[in-house]
């Protein structure tokens, strides 16, 4: 974490979204709260890592560089005062969407799955843009046989 090429657009993604001009159409809206939905993504992008190592997922890579440039936004955009705000929001979001991934992956929620892929697919189109293939992100998406999602 902390390369150059991971600060300069983190820095410049995280001044367009605190004067509002994030670009139109990333995830739903541009956030209230720009360090609050990137300290929750880094959490997420964080239990889906953790899963896909655990599991050898080939994906561990691209999440792995996600995660690093989230964390590059989250620490450009934290201030001293609130920087245990910042942890305490990526510590829950980890352990709510690693909550998701268990149903999904060892239970075969089906809804799970989809929510986790669905708030994984909102924090990435914040990352890379809202034209950004999410594939490959998303470990339950991935592992959900489709007879069980279609149920």
């Amino acid at each position: 974490m902390g390369n150059i090429a991971h600060i300069l657009p983190a820095a410049l993604l995280a001044a367009l979204i605190s004067t509002g001009d994030a670009p139109a159409g990333s995830a739903a809206d541009t956030p209230d709260d720009p360090l609050r939905f990137f300290a929750t993504c880094a959490g997420r992008l964080n239990s889906e890592l953790s899963y896909q190592w655990t599991l050898s997922d080939p994906a561990a890579d691209r999440t792995e560089a996600l995660l690093d440039a989230t964390a590059d936004i989250v620490a450009a955009l934290t201030t001293e005062d609130r920087a245990v705000q910042a942890r305490a929001w990526s510590i829950e979001a980890r352990a709510a969407h690693g909550a998701l991934l268990s149903r999904a992956v060892f239970q075969g929620d089906a809804w799970a799955a989809d929510r986790a892929a669905t708030l994984v697919t909102g924090c990435v189109a914040y990352i890379l843009g809202p034209d950004a293939d999410p594939c490959g992100i998303s470990l339950a998406d991935r592992l959900i046989p489709a007879s069980i999602a279609a149920d």
